[in-house]
């Protein structure tokens, strides 16, 4: 018959956690993460304007630039 060992000691572990300070971590987390959104929307609102500001002239006026230029 195989004998059965119990544990001579146990160990047990308590864990604390403040949860009013995660909470309040997770709050400046989350006001952060909506600014940094609100951030990048911005900027890609911007660039968005900025290219439509930039306009690439098409072929026929830059022709006809050219010719100008020629002519003076």
């Amino acid at each position: 018959m195989e004998e059965v060992k119990e544990p001579r000691s146990t160990l047990e572990i308590g864990i604390t956690v403040d949860t009013d300070e995660a909470e309040l971590r997770l709050e400046r987390l989350k006001k952060a993460t909506e600014g940094c959104t609100k951030s990048f929307e911005e900027l890609g609102d911007a660039i968005a304007n900025l290219g439509a500001l930039i306009q690439v002239p098409e072929s026929k006026d830059i022709i006809e630039l050219l010719n100008k230029d020629m002519i003076k």
